[in-house]
């Protein structure tokens, strides 16, 4: 039986997964500045700070509703851009997490 920290990780990590698929231009996105910082020679990067920057971009440019991006997917962007390009493993720090082990 999964404990509450697995199952509170697992709903989230679905609830990721969902709007990740229904919101492709914010992984675009994401691989957008991270790859431009490479470019740039930096070592090592905030996924976080990548999320503001993405929130200020389509807040500036949508019309209507606010695109809301929730602050926990930071993680799972950093993760996803690791796994994508293990060229840049390390290039975000995270913190431990179930998701590790997938």
């Amino acid at each position: 039986m999964q404990s509450l920290l697995d199952q509170l990780e697992t709903t989230e990590q679905t609830i990721f997964e969902v709007f990740d698929e229904k919101n492709p231009q914010i992984w675009e996105l994401f691989k957008k500045y991270a790859h431009a910082l490479v470019r740039k020679g930096v070592a090592h990067w905030s996924a976080d700070n990548i999320l503001h920057k993405i929130r200020f971009e389509t807040a500036v440019k949508m019309k209507g509703t606010v695109f809301k991006i929730n602050n926990n997917f930071s993680a799972y962007y950093a993760r996803k851009f690791m796994r994508t390009f293990p060229m840049y493993d390390g290039f975000f720090e995270l913190r431990k997490s179930k998701l590790d082990n997938d």
